[in-house]
């Protein structure tokens, strides 16, 4: 009899995970995200802006995504009336990586439709007296996308580089210097 009862009480124990799992445990162990559809674009201030879908999620699950790249931006300096600057001195660049994270919440289907956006790093004070700096191009490389909740990710291939027209800038004139020249480059005149 004993023996018995030893058996019983090992088959619930076995048994205890299985029986304690909530429906939302089990659609967690069913499902598999994944990003879709993910768009780049850089807007007149020299923002990355990636629309991107995901799907595979809970529903109505809340998640953190985390967008990274490595910014490189390009200042000249400008007079107050707009005259663009030349020169060595009158240029800047700034190089880092950036980060932004967001949490968005998955609809009754598990989907996500989102915008998740990087802002280009302000320059240091370089520019002389009476005159301001100017973003003239952004560039944007090794661009990844993570849900971080969920540990999936995508890593957004090429190089996004712009060249930025404003009010100093507003032929949107190409500097070579400011061009590394590497393949992949994609420039869109305004």
């Amino acid at each position: 009899m004993g023996r018995t009862i030893r058996i019983v009480m090992l088959a619930a124990l076995a048994a205890a995970p299985l029986l304690a799992a909530s429906p939302a445990d089990a659609q967690r162990r069913d499902r598999n995200p994944v990003f879709r559809s993910t768009t780049v674009d850089i807007n007149r201030q020299g923002d990355l802006d990636v629309d991107f879908r995901e799907f595979g999620l809970a529903q109505r699950e809340t998640v953190e995504v985390r967008l990274r790249a490595e910014v490189r931006a390009v200042y000249r300096c400008a007079t107050r009336a707009g005259v663009v600057t030349g020169g060595q001195g009158d240029r800047r660049i700034v190089r880092q990586y950036v980060v932004e994270r967001a949490s968005f919440r998955a609809d009754r289907e598990g989907r996500i439709n989102g915008t998740i956006g990087l802002e280009a790093p302000d320059p240091a004070a370089f520019c002389g007296r009476d005159r301001i700096p100017v973003l003239v191009r952004v560039t944007y490389d090794d661009i990844t996308l993570r849900d971080a909740t969920n540990d999936v990710g995508v890593r957004l291939e090429g190089r996004y580089s712009e060249r930025i027209a404003n009010r100093y800038n507003p032929f949107t004139v190409f500097d070579r210097r400011d061009d590394d020249g590497r393949h992949g480059d994609r420039f869109r005149i305004q």
